[in-house]
């Protein structure tokens, strides 16, 4: 007894002496796993706590957070130390490293931001005085989007509560229906533009032209325009002359626009032998079926014809092929001329731009080629004269010749062309037979249309638009 009494004393007091060895190793262990904690209190230079500052970890996006109500917060960190990142709009990003002590860091005001100049309805005023919705992108963003035809897709998902959408891709109607915000009315939602204060319309304005673009959204921004910028107003301001040196920009881009991907179709002679194979499973429960079975004989004459005369008397059509291209292109280019003195600026642009279409253009010997098409050329010249020291004589000057090819009555709308590619079986016609006359279903013409024919001799119809001048006298 009195041996065993002694071992267990000896471990009582091992076990006493191991415990606070083993919780020590323990909550090492568990810092290490969890990582450290940085806390602390973000305000502006008034000592004012800033409401929802981002506080993120440099080199690990994944670890954020934001300050509360306070300006307090407090962020878990997967190392021990690191470097955290403070930002806020309005105000400078500002880094500090990590502290064991609670962090106190101050937000300073960007001033820069805040004097940018913003262009409202009635002229420009700086960020910082500006009370209404208003957002604004500038020429080095659009001109990421220099390969798209139109303005109005460039401006997709570059400016918050602008919504865009199309619903046609023909050339000279690319420009997407724009919203502000949401639909204001049954009728018409479309916001009131302005090229350089002149109502014009989107698509006549060339990419490489333009300055910014202000959008005007709530009524406080609009107001001045009264009933016409209920839907909100577009601002599009051009470059301008500046003082120095003259300077040559020139650029050119190529598009290439293919299909994206079209149902397929089997030719005349898979029908058949698709149609065969039907009558033959279905004779014992139609026998009269037999009648319209077709020899293969007769099959291969669709595929593979001994001359022109079965070539016109056993068509196999393929509409896709017939009507569409493998590919269009689409072309612009723009030179612009810029500088000027301290009394006179300059700033003069010319832009062509070409769309072709994938429907082909057909030879009808009637003197022309019908078919979908879309060339502009806009020529612009911004003159700033300095007359004294308080009085200043701009001159626009612009003009943009935009010519819009389709057929005769149709505009943009190209329904009765796709017909013959899902609606004109294969075998019913030849688009143009060997003696060059146009195909004809003579059954009914409505059932199998020959959009070959209807595209060649639809007429053709121009839309263009007509050139201004506008002169601006600003006393300063």
């Amino acid at each position: 007894m009195k041996y065993l009494h002694l071992i267990i004393t000896k471990t009582m007091l091992l076990a006493a002496f191991l415990l606070p060895a083993s919780l020590s190793i323990q909550a090492q262990t568990g810092n290490g796993a969890t990582g450290n904690v940085a806390s602390g209190t973000v305000v502006d230079e008034n000592g004012e706590p800033v409401i929802g500052a981002s506080v993120v970890l440099k080199g690990h996006k994944g670890v954020a957070t934001a300050t509360d109500l306070d300006g307090n917060f407090k962020l878990k960190m997967p190392i021990k130390n690191g470097t955290l990142v403070f930002s806020y709009i309005g105000m400078q990003n500002k880094e500090v490293k990590t502290s064991t002590n609670p962090m106190h860091v101050i937000l300073q005001d960007d001033a820069q931001q805040l004097n940018d100049v913003v262009v409202v309805g009635y002229g420009q005023q700086k960020k910082a005085s500006v009370v209404g919705a208003i957002t604004q992108t500038d020429a080095k963003t659009l001109d990421r989007y220099s390969g798209v035809p139109s303005l109005g897709q460039a401006l997709t998902g570059n400016l918050p509560g602008v919504i865009t959408s199309s619903s046609t891709g023909m050339p000279g109607q690319e420009d997407p229906k724009i919203i502000i915000r949401a639909q204001t009315s049954w009728n018409n939602s479309d916001p009131l533009v302005l090229v350089d204060g002149v109502e014009r319309p989107m698509n006549t304005v060339d990419l490489s032209s333009v300055q910014s673009i202000s959008v005007l959204k709530d009524a406080s921004a609009t107001a001045v325009y009264g009933v016409k910028g209920a839907n909100g107003v577009i601002l599009i301001t051009t470059k301008r002359g500046q003082e120095g040196t003259a300077r040559v920009h020139a650029k050119a881009n190529a598009t290439v626009k293919v299909v994206s991907k079209l149902p397929e179709k089997y030719d005349s002679y898979d029908t058949f032998l698709l149609l065969n194979d039907v009558i033959e499973r279905e004779l014992p429960i139609s026998p009269n079926a037999w009648g319209s079975y077709t020899p293969m004989q007769i099959i291969n004459k669709y595929r593979y014809p001994a001359n022109s005369e079965e070539w016109d008397r056993y068509p196999n059509v393929d509409w896709q092929h017939e009507l569409f291209r493998d590919y269009a292109m689409s072309y612009n280019a723009s030179v612009d001329v810029s500088g000027g003195t301290k009394s006179v600026k300059y700033f003069t642009a010319v832009d062509f731009t070409h769309e072709g279409d994938l429907f082909k253009k057909f030879n009808n010997n009637r003197g022309y080629n019908s078919g979908f098409g879309y060339n502009r050329i806009n020529m612009r010249a911004n003159l700033d004269f300095d007359l004294t020291h308080t009085t200043k004589f701009s001159v626009n000057l612009f003009g943009s010749n935009g010519v819009r090819h389709f057929p005769w009555g149709q505009g943009s709308d190209s329904n009765s062309y796709w017909a013959s590619i899902y609606h004109s079986a294969p075998d019913a016609m030849r688009p143009v037979y060997s003696d060059g006359t146009y195909g004809f279903y003579a059954p009914r013409d409505a059932d199998a249309p020959n959009s070959v024919a209807l595209l060649a001799t639809s007429g053709d119809e121009k839309n263009i638009v007509l050139p201004f001048i506008r002169q601006r006298l600003t006393l300063i």
